[in-house]
């Protein structure tokens, strides 16, 4: 009778070991993208607000789609993979800054 209210017990605490980690992880998660997302905002607003003839418009641009694949990566876009648009603009508008080609792969 020990024996089995001892693996009871053992089985509960990593029951609730491993619930707690799960939601731990969960709230990281989340605030985890917002924060990511925030980040993105701010490159974008930059880029927004540039010409094309700007000395720093290359590298915002660049650092601003890395910043995006990684996040569609990690699926923080994912409401827009369900609307069918592929191409990361649609967070924070495209200002008409396409480059038209030739870009960057990876």
């Amino acid at each position: 009778m020990n024996f089995i209210a001892n693996s009871a017990a053992v089985a509960v605490t990593v029951i609730g070991v491993v619930a707690l980690l799960a939601l731990g992880l969960g709230v990281y998660w989340l605030f985890n993208k917002q924060a990511r997302l925030r980040h993105i905002a701010e490159p974008r607003k930059k880029l927004d607000e540039m010409q094309p003839t700007d000395p720093e418009y290359g590298a915002v641009r660049a650092l601003h789609t890395s910043m995006v694949i990684d996040a569609q990566r990690w699926g923080f876009f994912r409401s827009d993979a369900a609307s069918g648009d592929h191409d990361g603009v649609a967070h924070g508008g495209d200002g008409g800054h396409h480059s038209g080609g030739g870009g960057d792969s990876h």
